[in-house]
């Protein structure tokens, strides 16, 4: 039998859809096992992504990729899915949640992770420093007024690159989330 049209399903469900076989499932069974597919900061609600499953098992099953288990319909329905039946080809398209190795470059090792650790307790370091040179600036420039002149420009200065350290430390604080590394 050749196929002669495709369509476009989220990869992730299609895996747990192979996976399943010639078993009944329901969609809140699906659910629960594409749910731990999922990176946390990424997550949906569960009514949400049932939501979601539900219409495109309704999408599969009018390609007539996923069955009926026994006619059952409204809550509680079983699908079987069953590939072997439809004349569609499946193609697949990324999770619209994400997954868990989407955010992840493959070649990111320990010594990458530590690096970003390491660069981001350095910026504390540095714009904790920084802060207090500024304050110390200003303290001289408040007690001493002889030395507003020279002192005014250090004090500038210093505030810029505390503020200059502040964003590089933001930075390395969204790099490290995004890839959901402890800071």
């Amino acid at each position: 039998m050749e196929k002669s049209q495709s369509l476009k399903v989220d990869k992730t469900l299609i895996e747990l859809l192979q996976k399943q076989s010639d078993t009944p499932f329901s969609t809140t069974y699906i659910r629960d096992l594409y749910i731990r597919e999922i990176v946390d900061r990424q997550r949906p609600g569960r009514n949400q992504l049932r939501k979601y499953i539900y219409k495109e098992l309704l999408r599969l099953e009018s390609a007539r990729l996923v069955k009926r288990h026994g006619g059952s319909i409204g809550r509680g329905c079983q699908f079987v899915f069953c590939p072997e039946h439809s004349s569609v080809e499946i193609e697949t398209k990324p999770s619209p949640f994400g997954d868990s190795d989407s955010n992840f470059e493959p070649s990111m090792g320990v010594e990458t992770q530590r690096a970003l650790q390491e660069e981001l307790f350095q910026r504390r370091i540095e714009l904790v420093a920084s802060i207090g040179e500024a304050e110390e600036y200003q303290h001289l420039y408040n007690k001493y007024p002889a030395l507003r002149g020279s002192v005014k420009e250090q004090y500038l200065e210093s505030r810029e690159r505390s503020t200059k350290l502040l964003g590089q430390l933001r930075a390395v604080e969204t790099v490290i989330a995004q890839i959901g590394l402890p800071s």
